[in-house]
Parts: C-alpha cells; sequence; structure tokens
C-alpha cells in the first residue's frame, strides 16, 4: 500500500465517512426488508438480490478500504518535516505562492487525495507538486515549457 499523506482536518472527514458505513448498511438492510415484503419469491427478486450483495460484501469492502486509509494515513501536520518546518523549502502542508511565467499563483499542497483546483488546493502527487516539493525560497525551476520561480513558502 503507498503512503497516503493527509491534513489533519481530512482525517477527520475520513474518520467520519469511515463511521457512516453502519448507518448505509443497516439503510440497506431496511430496504432489503421492504423489497422481501413487496415480493415473497426473493430467488426471482433482483432488487433484494442486489441490496443483499451491497449490504454484505459491498458496503462492508468499502467500510474496510476506509478504515484501512484511516488507520495507516500520515498527518501531515505531525511530520517532523512539517514540525520542524522553517518556510525556506517546499513541503507537503504548505502554502506556495510562486511566480509562474510572469503571473503569481497561490497553491496549497496536501495530501494524495485532497486536491481541489477550485481553490487552488494541489495534490502532493501532481505533478506540479512533485516538481516544487524539496525546492527552496526564490529558487526557479522549469516545469512544461514555463518557468517557476518560489515567491513564499508558508505552513498550512
Amino acid at each position: 500500500m503507498n503512503k497516503e499523506y493527509i491534513s489533519k482536518k481530512g482525517h477527520e472527514e475520513l474518520y467520519k465517512i469511515y463511521l457512516n458505513f453502519d448507518n448505509q448498511i443497516a439503510q440497506c438492510q431496511k430496504e432489503m426488508g421492504k423489497s422481501a415484503k413487496r415480493d415473497n419469491d426473493l430467488r426471482e427478486n433482483p432488487e433484494y438480490m442486489e441490496l443483499r450483495v451491497k449490504a454484505m460484501y459491498t458496503l462492508p469492502e468499502q467500510k474496510r478500504m476506509a478504515y484501512e486509509r484511516y488507520n495507516n494515513a500520515i498527518i501531515i501536520e505531525d511530520m517532523e518535516e512539517y514540525k520542524k518546518f522553517d518556510g525556506s523549502y517546499v513541503i507537503i502542508g504548505s502554502k506556495v505562492r510562486l511566480l509562474i511565467d510572469n503571473e503569481e499563483e497561490i497553491y496549497t499542497i496536501l495530501g494524495n487525495k485532497e486536491g481541489n483546483i477550485d481553490e487552488n488546493i494541489i495534490s502532493c502527487e501532481s505533478p506540479i507538486a512533485q516538481a516544487i516539493l524539496g525546492k527552496k525560497l526564490g529558487e526557479t525551476i522549469i516545469f512544461n515549457n514555463m518557468h517557476i520561480t518560489i515567491l513564499s513558502v508558508e505552513k498550512v
């Protein structure tokens, strides 16, 4: 399993998702009961069979995977690199002000699955994040034929 980095906020949201699976399973079982009442011959009831598979296999597996993600995630704010951060280079969990071909952009670099380009949040796995992670304040790199200069770096 690959390392999954996640912010504390994202970790809390992941736990809420994990806890919600029990509600989804209970709801599915309730719907199974309603379906069984409508059609007594369960062997010929595709709706019941679909709900049964969902309640017995699909949702429990998704719950297990959510728990595994939650349990194995590396919380960005707990990492030594984050705790010792001095603003001199780009790390996961930083807000970076960049000069990209003479235009200023601000991006926040968060966990593997936390990217949201509408809010200028990029995943630590995104190509641009990979290009600037570890780079020093003031450093200029070339990425996709663009000149990118790191103007400032701060913790989120």
